[in-house]
């Protein structure tokens, strides 16, 4: 039995004598899986509950439009805007160009998009003139006004808010009796009205 005993011992220590390189590599290969799976353990990002806290709500275009508002209410449009053909200027007797729409007819004259007055003044041939500048390079431009002007330089107004009467002030178009010429200019230029106004029903 001793001798058993003894040959078993001898063959356990021969054996990690013999293996004890694979034995070495195998322990490393664990140590090594037990770091990897600690650090992966570690670094996973923190999870809150979202019960009883406030997340904010995802940014949603709603494409709601700026109000837009006529500049008269009832009134005829007598003449349109024109920037590629001559139109004849019945007072002065020529053809040009004409940067406007004008509205025939007496009554109450308002703003069309919210914005600021940036300038309200008295010419010989455009009348009394208000500009207000607005959002999106946009400036609404009303000229032959009664010298009744409702809003001075730095006033805030809102779309529909209104800002005087037409009258027959604007000498360059006398003939064409009380109006609202109308102008709108976008990044500086002359533009169609008839791209931000709904003119079709009043043509």
């Amino acid at each position: 039995m001793k001798t058993y005993q003894s040959n078993t011992k001898d063959k356990k220590r021969n054996f990690f004598k013999r293996h004890k390189y694979a034995v070495t590599v195998a322990v490393c290969t664990l140590v090594i899986a037990a770091i990897i799976v600690l650090s992966v353990v570690f670094t996973l990002p923190e999870t809150k509950p979202t019960g009883g806290t406030v997340i904010d709500p995802p940014t949603v275009d709603t494409g709601n439009d700026p109000t837009v508002m006529m500049p008269m209410k009832n009134a005829q449009v007598c003449k349109d805007y024109a920037d590629t053909k001559l139109v004849k200027w019945e007072t002065l007797d020529v053809w040009q160009w004409h940067p406007a729409v004008d509205f025939l007819g007496e009554g109450d004259v308002f703003a069309v998009l919210d914005g600021k007055v940036t300038n309200v003044e008295k010419t010989t041939m455009d009348g009394n003139v208000v500009t207000i500048t607005h959002a999106d390079g946009y400036v609404s431009i009303y000229k032959s006004l009664g010298s009744d002007i409702s809003v001075k330089i730095g006033d805030e107004v809102k779309a529909g808010n209104k800002i005087g009467v037409t009258s027959t002030s604007m000498m360059s178009e006398l003939n064409t009796g009380a109006h609202l010429h109308f102008e709108l200019k976008k990044n500086g230029k002359h533009v169609d009205p008839a791209t931000l106004l709904p003119l079709d029903g009043d043509k």
